[in-house]
């Protein structure tokens, strides 16, 4: 690169450099005068009123990627400073560094390297860069920020030692005690209780220590804390905590050791909680007879105590790390400080939970603790003293900076040496020659704003570390103080704005926005210490003692990594800096691309490390991956917009040219290879809020964008332009993120699978494989395979189609008897295994019905339409008949109807998704055979984004992929069985199917309903009569339970309209809200405010006879009479009063007056039993209301017998 006193190239040399197409010359030559020396000044403002020697106006995007071209070949300003152009050259000069000159501000000469995002383990990635510093004239100018990262351990199996050493002195007594145990109660769950790699040991300690044994539960755990035997009571010391605390480590420690573990497999972390100092020393002083406490002693007690604790840690072997919480004005900070490697101070008690539950969390979250040395070249000094330890992530890796000053005097020559040691052993090594790896920064660019950032939060350091200690500050230098504070604020408000911008163009704002919450959380904790210095503030009256003051600055004051979710931003900024520049779009790319919130395109948002993606609206997830429901749309917008838009997906964003909005991301766009690289860098934390439990499973997850694009290709709605090139773009990027996800299993020769792989194989296990297609999780997916893979034509598409409507027809029958008895089923079955009658009126009318159908309620059957008691005869006679032949009878088209209708909330689709997923799958089969497949399908598409070829050509392929996609689609599809199922007939056996999980393939269903049911009412009728109705007393089961029950009597009877039901429940509930009656009484007045309305009642099946409440309501009602009423209950009028009473208030069916005669028998015989009748004499009455009481037959049965010999007569 030139320096600042060389001749300037050309204007023509400089767009030919920056790679300008040659038709936008006579645009820049308009706009600069012809002179190379105004480039710098040409927005993309400026372009966009012009148009090229072709004639077009310059779009927006076109603009704006002609600016970027010349920023990227910019050349140095006149003004830069010498050290520029040395730093420029170092790469082959190797010529030593001298320092910045103070008075000149740093100005980008070459492109930065960017730290490596995911180095190997055991590999150290360092950077040095030096940014611009605010004040021209401060001696910052000569920092150099040197960034280190590594992996420096592998959590996979390593063993986790949590010593909770937990201070119960007397000071907590009272509601503080109860916010510490609340707070070590949400963090040691049950869970974690239960997790084998995790040991927790906790002692509580106040004049003595005591190691509590925990529970295998947390809230048995939260009880015994709470109990009078570990009340506080009693001094603090320190010694007595360290000691129970090591002695238990170390036994824990020789367990471990005879299990095989090596100590360097186990991380200790020490989290001590306390509220006040040292009191285990007393003097010879009393005052009002009680001895006194050596402070002094008391504290040289403590830290020596906590010396010979840190020691012994240490010899074990094993990574260690000592965390003290401190609570209250009376603890010590200095000596808090001293016994820890890291110090964090509580200032309230409202939030004690929180920070306690915080502070383990972070040390149950991290993979232990790592040591960085450093060993500086000749020129170069530690700005700040290095901590003791630093935390690893969960991952086990280390994000860090270190801050180096660059000597006025001397050059800045030799290596930088890093090294990171765990456990005494060192794991990482990382050199640097500092003469050839200093990189200055753009002053515009994301490393230029990082290291911004991390200067101010050194300097907020400096003012905590310049305060810590002190009673008093002058006023002077509190006004400096404040001015400084005021600075930090000022200095950072640019970053601030650009990374809250949607359109800003920065990139890694996420990471921006995490570590500028950071900086300014410590910027306030220090204006709040710094307000406690004045004596004149009137505008904080708060007051929190010099103790607390001290606390906050010294933690203010120490320098730790940035947080896990800041740094995992941070790497992810580096990794999309580190990939190959994107392609540039076509004119039709360009224009599809655009995002209306960022005004950018595919290829401009790749340039900042961003890319696009779908909106989704109204996600709800399914628990075992898929969704239960979500709203899909072709709207684009870029990932940083959304996440600053819905304030990271906290809030709905309001849709462009729709009145809705959508709360979440859902499929990438491809584009280019360039801008799915970003997109796929975006990806993990996109499916995160689209994965079950909110966690992103590698290899899992992604398969939540195939379950996504089956249900765009059933999205409801006409086949338009829009729907079709999304769902072509959708199918493009869900192929490519496939692709380039492993599998972890590998293909026949030996090389490692994709998921793409892995779906293939599934798509062609479903079509082949009949007994495997119930264990495909989710049929979206399956679908949405025959858009993606390779060997799908028009034939296997539309038996794919076939295949996934009959599975899916399957789930819906079955998810809507998973409550249904034997009889229900079984009565199902009768009513489909009819005679055989082709061309039924009412089978044809069925058959074109819109779905869901007018009227269709909950599956039922009409009165008198099955009678399971005779259908066994029926089954048997319509056999020899038509062997093999059936047909619905009216009862069972109404239940096909009903199932079809049911609205059910399930990981399935729905009857109208049917038509659509045929019509559709038939039209992309036919696009395959016109383009001869989906990998020249998408190479078409490929070609179509980038601008090799020209704009008509580009926009000719897309159109003819269009029009051959809509060609084969309606604008609408009327759902019915016969365009969705294709016969009534398939249904039916489908149906069946379900009905009769264990029909063997010897029999007929005929044959096998009719011996199943014959068997199922001598089994119901011998059990009725086992356990009859005797009295006042419930029949004695051996195991009362629901299965036993439901096993004797069958279903109860549910209302037929549960929304009336519903109204007169609460009306009940409201009418007797004062008034002290039970609640079974309560719910016998609700149903019969239910039957006044007009309600009824229905059993699921004939030989359901389960009457709910039927003794105790009986027994509430007859209460009710004599206590509440003091009404007579005697003789047979009461009796007769009574059982019509108790008619009302019972759920049965009032329509069948069989039903009728035996429940006032059964009525009649709990009064009375409760009347105190002798009823020794008595009958005993059979517990079924369609048993006859003279023969012990079906009373249905002889009922409608005998009205069938009535009517032939």
């Amino acid at each position: 690169m030139a320096s600042s006193a060389a001749p300037r190239a050309s204007l023509k040399e400089r767009l030919e450099k920056a790679g300008i197409d040659e038709k936008f010359h006579t645009v820049f030559v308009e706009l600069t005068n012809n002179s190379a020396d105004f480039l710098a000044d040409v927005t993309a403002e400026d372009l966009v009123t012009c148009s090229s020697s072709d004639g077009v106006q310059i779009a927006m995007p076109v603009a704006r990627g002609l600016v970027r071209k010349l920023k990227e070949t910019s050349v140095e300003k006149e003004d830069q400073p010498d050290v520029a152009s040395g730093l420029a050259s170092t790469a082959s000069t190797k010529t030593p560094i001298a320092a910045p000159k103070a008075s000149k501000a740093v100005v980008a000469t070459h492109k930065v390297r960017p730290l490596q995002a995911n180095p190997s383990k055991g590999e150290c990635a360092l950077s040095l860069t030096q940014g611009t510093v605010p004040d021209a004239a401060d001696a910052d100018t000569t920092l150099v920020r040197c960034a280190v990262r590594g992996v420096c351990a592998d959590t996979k199996g390593r063993q986790k030692l949590l010593l909770l050493l937990l201070d119960r002195s007397g000071s907590l007594a009272g509601s503080l005690w109860r916010r510490v145990v609340d707070a070590v109660a949400s963090v040691v769950t049950d869970n974690l209780l239960s997790d084998p790699m995790i040991k927790i040991i906790f002692v509580v300690y106040s004049d003595q220590a005591r190691e509590v044994t925990l529970p295998e539960s947390t809230s048995t755990l939260r009880e015994m804390l709470l109990s009078r035997e570990y009340s506080p009571q009693g001094g603090t010391c320190f010694k007595a905590a360290f000691e129970a605390g090591a002695a238990a480590v170390v036994r824990e420690l020789n367990v471990l050791s005879r299990r095989g573990v090596e100590t360097s497999e186990v991380d200790i972390a020490t989290l001590l909680f306390t509220d006040g100092e040292d009191t285990s020393v007393k003097s010879h002083n009393r005052r009002h007879d009680v001895q006194l406490v050596d402070r002094e002693a008391s504290k040289m007690a403590a830290r020596t105590s906590g010396d010979v604790f840190r020691k012994r840690l240490q010899d074990t072997g094993c990574t260690s790390y000592v965390c003290i919480a401190a609570f209250g004005s009376d603890h010590d900070p200095d000596q808090c400080q001293y016994l820890s490697d890291r110090y964090c101070y509580i200032n309230r008690g409202e939030v004690l939970a929180d920070a306690l539950a915080g502070g383990l969390g972070a040390l149950l979250s991290s993979a232990g603790q790592c040591k960085v040395g450093v060993k500086l070249p000749t020129g170069i000094s530690l700005e700040e003293p290095l901590p003791e330890t630093l935390p690893l992530d969960s991952a086990g890796c280390l994000d860090h900076h270190i801050w180096l000053r660059l000597d006025k005097k001397h050059t800045a020559s030799g290596w930088l040496d890093v090294s990171v040691s765990v456990g005494g052993a060192v794991v990482l090594k990382g050199s640097l020659d500092v003469a050839s790896s200093i990189d200055i920064v753009a002053p515009s660019s994301f490393e230029s704003q990082l290291f911004l950032i991390d200067l101010v939060a050194l300097r907020l350091r400096r003012v905590a570390r310049l305060l810590t200690g002190r009673g008093r500050v002058a006023p002077e230098e509190l006004a400096d103080l404040r001015e400084r504070l005021t600075n930090a604020k000022d200095h950072l408000q640019p970053t601030r704005d650009a990374a809250f911008s949607v359109s800003s163009g920065v990139s890694g704002r996420a990471a921006l926005r995490a570590r500028l919450a950071e900086v300014e959380a410590a910027r306030l904790r220090l204006s709040y210490a710094l307000g406690q210095f004045d004596e004149n503030d009137v505008n904080d009256t708060r007051t929190i003692g010099s103790v607390a003051i001290d606390a906050i600055l010294r933690d203010a004051g120490q320098h730790l990594p940035q947080g896990p979710a800041t740094a995992s931003l941070v790497r992810r900024t580096d990794a999309a800096g580190a990939l190959p520049t994107p392609e540039t779009l076509s004119k039709y790319g360009a224009g599809y691309t655009t995002d209306a919130y960022s005004c950018c395109d595919a290829f401009e948002l790749a340039t900042q490390g961003d890319a696009l993606f779908y909106q989704l609206d109204k996600v709800q997830i399914a628990p075992n991956g898929g969704f239960l429901s979500v709203e899909d749309s072709d709207g684009l917008i870029a990932h940083e917009a959304f996440v600053l838009l819905s304030k990271d997906g906290s809030q709905a964003v309001q849709a462009i040219g729709r009145e809705d909005g959508f709360t979440h991301l859902g499929l990438p766009l491809y584009a280019t290879e360039g801008h799915f690289l970003r997109a796929a860098l975006l990806l993990p934390e996109t499916l995160r809020r689209l994965s079950p439990g909110n966690v992103y499973a590698p290899g899992v997850s992604e398969r939540q964008l195939l379950s996504l694009l089956g249900r765009s290709l059933m999205r409801s709605g006409p086949l338009t332009e829009g729907f079709c090139e999304a769902l072509l773009h959708k199918a493009r990027s869900v192929r490519a993120v496939l692709a380039g996800c492993a599998s972890g299993a590998s293909n026949e020769d030996g090389t490692a699978a994709t998921l793409l792989d892995a779906v293939g194989i599934e798509a062609r296990r479903f079509l082949t494989e009949e007994s495997l297609r119930a264990q495909a999780p989710d049929l979206f997916a399956i679908a949405a395979a025959g858009l993606v893979l390779d060997d799908m034509d028009e034939a296997a598409l539309k038996h794919l189609s076939d295949l996934v409507v009959r599975e899916s027809l399957r789930r819906r029958v079955a998810h809507a008897l998973r409550s249904a008895g034997d009889a229900e089923k079984l009565c199902l079955a009768v009513s489909l295994l009819g005679p055989y009658v082709p061309e039924a009126d009412y089978v044809k009318a069925g058959s074109k019905a819109i779905l869901p159908a007018a009227g269709a309620g909950e599956l039922s059957f009409d009165k008198g339409a099955i009678n399971p008691f005779a259908a066994p005869r029926e089954l048997e006679g319509w056999e020899a008949e038509s062997p093999t032949k059936t047909s619905p009878r009216p009862a069972g088209m109404s239940a096909i109807l009903s199932l079809l209708s049911a609205k059910h909330n399930d990981n399935n689709l729905q009857p109208k998704d049917w038509v659509l997923l045929k019509q559709r799958l038939s039209s992309w089969g036919s696009l395959l055979t016109s383009v001869g497949g989906a990998s020249n399908l998408f190479r078409q598409l490929d070609s179509a984004m980038l601008s090799d070829g020209t704009d008509e050509e580009a926009q000719a392929v897309v159109a003819s992929t269009l029009n051959a996609l809509r060609s084969e689609g309606s604008d609408s599809a009327t759902c019915c069985i016969e365009s969705a199922c294709g016969s009534v007939q398939d249904v039916s056996e489908t149906v069946v199917s379900v009905c009769l999980p264990t029909l063997p393939s010897s029999q007929t269903p005929r044959s096998f309903v009719a011996s199943t049911l014959k068997a199922l009412v001598e089994k119901r009728r011998k059990l009725v009569c086992q356990y009859p109705i005797t009295g006042a007393s419930m029949p004695s089961l051996p195991n009362h339970s629901g299965e036993s029950v439901a096993e004797i009597w069958g279903a109860p009877a549910n209302p037929t309209d549960p929304t009336l039901h519903k109204k007169a429940m609460l009306r009940v509930w409201r009418r007797t809200m004062k008034v002290r009656i039970s609640m079974t009484m309560k719910e016998a007045l609700a149903d019969k405010e239910y039957r006044k309305r007009g309600g009824t009642f229905a059993f699921p099946s004939p030989l359901d006879t389960f009457i709910r409440g039927l003794h105790r309501r009986t027994m509430d009602l007859h209460s009710d009479w004599e206590v509440r009423l003091r009404k007579d209950t005697s003789g047979e009028a009461a009796k007769a009063e009574a059982v019509e009473e108790m008619l009302l208030r019972l759920r049965w069916d009032d329509s069948d007056n069989v039903a009728r005669s035996k429940l006032k028998l059964l009525v009649g015989r709990i009064w009375d039993g409760l009347e105190g009748v002798d009823l020794s004499c008595k009958k005993p009455l059979s517990s079924a209301l369609w048993l006859d009481e003279n023969d012990e037959i079906p009373a249905a049965a002889s009922a409608r017998s005998a009205a069938a010999a009535a009517a032939a007569a």
